[in-house]
């Protein structure tokens, strides 16, 4: 079966560790496996506005939302590529989450029911402690299991300056597996 992996770069440095060690880990996937990259810093997305208790329904996305939403339900796996900012995943991360609130109350798109049995990886980097990354990690977790995913766990690295990450080697020994089914968190 043929997979196809949707990277969702969420950083606010294009090029920084995150992404660099997403690279590395995609460079193991088999070449047939379909690979989709998108910033969303090029898909910015606006303040997401609950209306599920007033409205109740949301109009079909249109823009940079319609655009997530038809590589989201492209992919067979789900790539956050999101750097730890303030013990949780950045803004742009969050903002593309949160319109899955919305995608979820569109009429006739059963976004949640399209969702079910998909895979939700994450790849973070952070200098702290360990159980500083955990906020971050939970997160995707109960994101998953509320859409009936596959959390797939988490490849990260612990550096600090840009640049760092190639030389965290056991991050980037961790990425050579890391889509092999080997949960890393």
């Amino acid at each position: 079966m043929s997979t196809h992996h949707l990277f969702l770069l969420s950083s606010a440095r294009r090029g920084g560790n995150t992404e660099q060690l997403a690279r590395k880990a995609a460079e193991a996937l088999p070449a047939h496996a379909k690979q989709t990259w998108i910033d969303l810093k090029d898909h910015p997305l606006p303040m997401f506005e609950d209306v599920r208790h007033s409205v109740g329904t949301y109009p079909p996305p249109e823009g940079a939302a319609r655009v997530l939403l038809e590589a989201t339900l492209e992919a067979t796996d789900l790539v956050l590529v999101a750097p730890l900012y303030w013990y949780s995943l950045p803004t742009l991360a969050q903002r593309y989450l949160d319109e899955w609130s919305g995608w979820m109350r569109v009429p006739d798109l059963n976004f949640k029911a399209q969702m079910e049995g998909r895979n939700l990886h994450a790849i973070t980097v952070h200098t702290g402690e360990k159980e500083e990354v955990q906020p971050l990690l939970l997160s995707l977790q109960h994101t998953a299991r509320y859409m009936k995913m596959h959390y797939r766990g988490a490849l990260v690295g612990w550096v600090s300056r840009p640049g760092d990450v190639l030389q965290d080697q056991h991050a980037l020994e961790q990425a050579k597996t890391f889509f092999t089914g080997a949960n890393h968190d």
